[in-house]
Order: C-alpha cells, then structure tokens, then sequence
C-alpha cells in the first residue's frame, strides 16, 4: 500500500479531501509528502499532520510542470532535481531545495514571453515582433499629436497623474495593487475636509505641448523600459532619442541581444545541472556548441552571398576575404606566435627574465571538483563531484574577478615603478570556469616582488581553502620562472595558444601527450569547443600587455612592396617631413620583414606610453560619396543634406585611413595604408561586373 492511500485512513471526512487536492496539485512530490505526513501524524497526531503538510507544501511547485515547458532540456533537468534532492539532509529539504532551483531556472529561462530553448527561427519572430511594438507605439505618439494639442489648447486634458509600480508578481497582484491605489487616491471633485484652506490642495501642472521630439522622448523611454523587462541593457540615456530608438526599433538588434542572453542562460542552466564538466561535456555543453556551429553555418553561407569589389575592377566574395585575414584561425595563430617569439628576443636583449604565471578563480565560481585518478590499466582519469561551495556564479562572473585581481595587481606595481610586459591567455577549466596564464617579462631585481605582488592579491579571498593535509596548494596561484636552457617561452606557451585557436600543432619531441590536453583529450577536439565557451561568455581569450599597438603593425603591413610607387606618390602630394618620413620607413621595413622585436624598439620599446610612441592608428569621419539617403522631413518638406555618413542608428562612422607619425618635435604627418575602396553589394549571377570579365588577379593580403 502506497502512503498516499495510508492517508485515507487519517482524520475526519474534510481532512481527506484537502490532503487530496494538496496530493493532486503535487503528484510527483505526492508520495514523498504523504509519507511525511504519516511519519508526523503517527507520533503527533492528525492535527500536526496536516500543520506539517500545510505549511511544507506552501512553497513547493510541480517539476513536471517545467520539465514539459522546456523539453529540450527535461532529462537534464530531472537529474539536476535528483541531485539537489539527495543533497540535502532531510526529503523536505531536498525537494524545497530542487523546487527551488526549478522555480528560478523557469525564470530565467523565460525571457519575457519567449521561451530560451526554442528554435532560431522563433527567436528571429520575437526579435521582429519586439522590434515592429517600439515602432508601433513611436507611430501611434506622432499621430496623436495634433488632437494632443488641440485638447491642451481646449483645457481637456487632465492634470498627469503620477502612479506608483504596482506591487505584485503575477498580474492579478498587480491589477489588485493598481485598483487599491486608485481607491484610496483622493477624488480632485471632492472638496478638502473643514478647516483646509482650498487653494493648499490644488497642484498647478502645466501639461507639456507634444512635438516630434516629445514623441520620440516618450517613445524612447517606453522601448528602454520593454528592453529591460527583458533582461538587455538598453542603449545609454546620453544618446539621442533618436539613436535610442534607432536601435531599440532595429530587429536585428533585438536578434543579437537575446541570441546572447539566451545562449549565456542555457549554458548557466547546463553548468547548474553539473552537464559541463570533464566526465560529461568539457569546457562547455553540447547545446552550446551545436548553436555555435550553426551560427558559424550561418555566418559562412551569409558571406557567400555578398561580395565586394573594388576600383581595380576585382571582384571578391566576402568568405573568400575573411579566409586572407585574421579570421583564418591559421594566420591568427602565426601572429601570435610571431609576436611571441620576438619579445621574447627583444627580452633577452634587454637581459630581462620571463615568468609564466597561473590565476585561478576561488572556489565558489567552481561547480564541479575534479579529482585526478589513475584506472586499472595505469591510465589518467577524473573523477567528477559536486562542489558544496559553489555560488551560482557565471564563467563571466569569474572572469571579471580576475580581472580586479590583475587590475589591483598592476596598479600595485605601477606605484612601485615596476614594468611588466607580455601576454594573457584566458581559457576554461573543465566545468567552464575561466582561468589566466601569463607569461610576463620584467626586470630580474623586480621578479621576486611581482611574484609576491601577484600572489597576495590572487590569494587575499578565502585563504583557508588554500591548504590540504599536504600543507599549502597552488591550486590559486602558481609561479614558474622561464628557464632558457630548456626551451624558449614561446615553445613554453604554444600549446596554450594552439589550444584554444583550432588545435593544430606538431607535438613537440620527447614529449608524452604533447596532443593532448590535460584532461586527456585532443586539442583538436577541445579547441572547437573552447572557441564555442569563448563565444558565448564574450570572454577576450588572448591580449597583449605593455608592448606597441598591434594595430600599427598590421596596417604598416598593408604597405608591401607592390605599392612603393603609391607611397611615393602620396609623400610627393603630402610632403611629410623628413624626420617622420625617416621614422616611417624604418619602422615599415621591420614589420614588412616580420621583425616584431625591431618593431617594439623602433616604437619605443616596451612599455612605453601609447602618446610617446611614434605612430598611430589615423581615423577620419566617413563622407558620403552620393545624395542618396539625404534626410527627408515628411511633416516639413524639408531636405536635410548632410556631408558625414552615418550608421544605421545615427551615430558618426570613424573609417580608419592609415597611420599618423610624429617627428618627436610635435609635427604629424599622416600616411594612407587603405589603397583600395571597396564596395559591398550581393553576389551577382554568372559572374559579370559591368558587362566585363570578373577579376580574379591574386589579391594582397595587405590590401
């Protein structure tokens, strides 16, 4: 006999049928709170019973329920309950806790009316619907201007009345609230109590006159308020209305926003039911990286179908220019190593010692403890466990700890006139948490108090958790000084940088497991899902510290030796002067030679302040090249002819030109590096372009 039916057999002929609607409204929860109830009633009694079920179901919910309303992930979710209920001490106190958890990944899951894990295809429909009511409500505002106007002129219009948020979840709390306040608002026709004077309860309001800009100030607020019920962070109040609503308007917008915040909320859920982890989906999990190869699939057919072509007449598809550039994971990763290899040339020529440094994140950001075994067979394994201390942080919430760890660190050293420089690769722990290797160079005096410097910051949180029976881990903060007599830096790092770009490195010999990543799988295998965590979190995996802009290296680049005759055509129009000239070309012929440690001497060396370095990037507000587009004022009739282009929301395009180069005396000369204007248009059919031949001539890189 199951304890629902045990239950019949307690109290009067209304206690039944209460403890039955209770049973109905739970039926998954049914069974466990009907044996409650009995372990209860038979040692208090029925009255007891009944308190105890009464106030145990109060704040329970039925898992079913938001299993079925998000089926793709249902099976995950189910374990997750499972879990948080057998870790708790008592069945209540699991069940309370796995509802929970249920309750607020039903929130969270639910990003206004739309449900995060459906299809692309409904969430292009909502982008477009949320898009289309902004613009609905700009409309309905502007064509009610006129009879706004004409009931101020009448004095029809009443005084505005400033009401409160209602209080209140759900919309009947609210409704309830809305109708109390209205109700015990005071009647403006009822005349005050005795002994008011009357003119202390009249509020003089002047009603403003409604124009376009009125309008479009209203209808801005209203659209910042519809972005924030949603969770995305509305365009700065600053802008001008008209920016704002540009893109609150804007499907594509509101696409890019929740495709974000819906993939960061799967990814978060899939973490909390432990399905990322080294015993299940490494560094991030499978939903999160089938959306990233779709919207890769997405992005490649997209510029397949566009293509550019230039005043030379050649013609390219925008696919075939991002395979020349560093959208190639293969040029990314030679740059990397390229810059690299050379500071650490330039290191030793300067006699300065490297040190490769691991940041950790404390223990609360870790949802899965991973302990290192060894099987039968002799080979390594981990083995998976829920960590107790975990908070429900996200990998991005991590992230910027370490980011304040190593933003306090760097001033700490900046006081102390200590300069480090080198470079930062962010990548994930099994369960997706973010962690740094730094491999900085600095003075061999200063090495000792950066490390200490670097170790007392990263260790200042939840210091107890830092020792074991062993004594003190370094499991926070690690610190290893580059030794040259075994291997150079760059060799130190490459599989790092290998790791999470596409995996493709040769393995270095005499060295076991060269291919394989900690946990024991192929970096080709873990570099796509690596790009896949990266891309969702909006996580910057490498950066460069201290050393010149990598901006003026590539664009210097794009000046090779093809195009000597268009610089000195541009320096006989422009007439540099010789001082900036001289510093031009001897810093173009060490990035053309690929000498990136000559490049960091001749910009100054490292760390040397972005305004002391000779040359920098040169932008320039983008001019319109035709009269089409001119704003048109339909309620004026007006034209409004304008000389700077400007984006699809308004706002000043800045187009990068070439570089600006300073003589060290306070002149600047300025170089074009951008030779080609190019001109984007869908691809056309047969390859024609303009009745001629489609150009394929070999296109520069540096073009």
């Amino acid at each position: 006999m199951s304890a629902i039916e045990r239950t019949r057999d307690w109290g009067t002929v209304d206690c039944r049928p209460w403890r039955a609607a209770i049973f109905e409204r739970l039926p998954s929860l049914a069974e466990d709170l009907a044996a409650g109830f009995l372990h209860v009633a038979e040692r208090y009694g029925n009255a007891a019973g009944n308190r105890w079920l009464a106030r145990q179901s109060a704040g329970l919910i039925e898992p079913e329920h938001v299993y079925r309303r998000f089926p793709v992930i249902a099976d995950d979710l189910k374990r997750a309950f499972i879990a948080r209920r057998h870790a708790q001490p008592t069945t209540i106190e699991g069940l309370r806790a796995g509802c929970d958890w249920l309750r607020e990944v039903e929130s969270r899951l639910k990003i206004g009316s739309l449900n995060a894990t459906h299809d692309d295809d409904a969430l292009v429909d909502y982008a477009q619907a949320q898009a289309r009511a902004v613009e609905d409500a700009r409309n309905k505002l502007i064509g009610g201007i006129a009879e706004h106007n004409r009931r101020l002129r009448l004095g029809l219009l009443p005084p505005p009345r400033r009401v409160r948020q209602p209080r209140g979840v759900p919309l009947s709390a609210q409704a309830r609230a809305m109708a109390r306040q209205i109700a015990e608002a005071r009647n403006p026709l009822t005349p005050p109590p005795a002994g008011i004077p009357l003119m202390a309860v009249f509020r003089w309001e002047r009603a403003p006159v409604m124009s376009l800009a009125v309008a479009d100030e209203m209808a801005a607020a209203a659209a910042r308020k519809r972005a924030t019920l949603h969770g995305i962070a509305p365009p700065p109040v600053k802008q001008p209305a008209s920016e704002q609503l540009a893109r609150l308007s804007c499907p594509g917008f509101w696409r890019r926003k929740l495709r974000r915040l819906a993939g960061r909320r799967l990814e978060q859920v899939q973490r909390e039911a432990y399905r990322v982890h080294a015993q299940a989906g490494i560094y991030c999990s499978e939903m999160t990286l089938e959306r990233r190869r779709a919207q890769r699939v997405r992005n490649r057919t997209l510029l397949e179908t566009l293509e550019a072509i230039n005043q030379a007449g050649q013609t390219y598809t925008l696919a075939e220019l991002a395979e020349l550039g560093l959208a190639n994971p293969d040029h990314r990763r030679a740059e990397l190593m390229l810059r690299i290899r050379d500071t650490e040339v330039e290191a030793r020529r300067l006699g300065h010692v490297g040190m490769f440094y691991t940041l950790t994140a404390p223990s609360r950001f870790h949802p899965i403890n991973a302990n290192r075994t060894r099987d039968r067979h002799g080979r390594e394994r981990y083995r998976c466990r829920r960590n107790p201390r975990y908070d429900g942080s996200t990998p991005r919430q991590a992230q910027q700890h370490i980011q304040q760890v190593w933003a306090r660190a760097r001033a700490r050293l900046a006081r102390d006139n200590r300069a480090i420089y080198g470079i930062r690769v962010v990548e994930p722990h099994h369960d997706g948490t973010p962690h740094w290797h730094l491999l900085v160079w600095m003075k061999p005096e200063d090495a000792e108090a950066v490390t200490e410097t670097l170790r007392g910051y990263a260790e200042e949180e939840a210091p107890e958790e830092l020792f074991n029976r062993f004594g003190k881990t370094t499991a926070r903060f690690d610190a290893k000084r580059i030794d040259d007599t075994r291997g150079t830096a760059a060799g130190y790092v490459a599989k790092y940088i290998s790791k999470n770009i596409n995996g493709e490195q040769f393995a270095r010999a005499g060295i076991d497991g060269d291919e394989l990543d900690r946990y024991g799988h192929e970096l080709n295998s873990a570099a796509p899902r690596i790009e896949a965590w990266a891309a969702c979190w909006g996580i910057r995996q490498f950066q460069f510290v201290g050393l010149p802009s990598v901006t003026v290296w590539r664009e210097i680049r794009r000046l090779t030796d093809a195009q000597e005759e268009q610089v000195k055509r541009w320096e006989a129009a422009t007439q540099p002067h010789p001082r900036a000239s001289a510093v031009f070309h001897r810093i173009r012929a060490a990035a053309n030679a690929g000498e990136w440690c000559r490049f960091v001497r001749l910009m100054g060396g490292p760390n040397t302040p972005r305004k002391r370095q000779p040359i920098k990037p040169w932008s320039i507000p983008a001019f319109r090249t035709s009269q089409g587009g001119d704003d048109f004022s339909h309620a004026t009739g007006e034209q409004h002819a304008e000389f700077i282009q400007r984006g699809r929301y308004g706002d000043e395009i800045q187009v990068p030109k070439g570089l600006a180069v300073s003589d060290g005396k306070g002149r600047v000369s300025e170089y074009l590096t951008r030779l080609y204007r190019w001109h984007v248009r869908p691809k056309r059919a047969g390859g024609g372009v303009f009745g001629r031949r489609r150009s394929r001539r070999p296109l520069d890189l540096c073009h």
